[in-house]
């Protein structure tokens, strides 16, 4: 019979991507923060398709995001509108 060889463990190559880079990005503790003012509170809403078509159509017509949208009615709704 021969003899086993015995099995080595293999060393893992490092890899170099990923991970945290020294001098990258900026430092913490650093700048303003969020305005005062910033929307910052998030919300779902949930809306039928009829509903979703009229909203998209709206956002088409003013070339705006159907999220601006959205947020134009409910804040003109809120008494906040312009």
């Amino acid at each position: 019979m021969a003899a086993r060889k015995k099995k080595t463990a293999r060393k893992k190559k490092k890899g170099t991507w990923g991970g945290r880079r020294p001098g990258a990005g900026r430092p913490p503790g650093t700048g303003q923060g969020p305005s005062p003012n910033s929307r910052r509170n998030r919300v779902a809403v949930m809306f039928r398709d009829s509903e979703l078509r009229k909203l998209k159509s709206m956002a088409r017509k003013e070339r705006l995001p159907v999220s601006t949208v959205a947020y134009r009615l409910i804040e003109k709704a809120l008494g906040r509108g312009r």
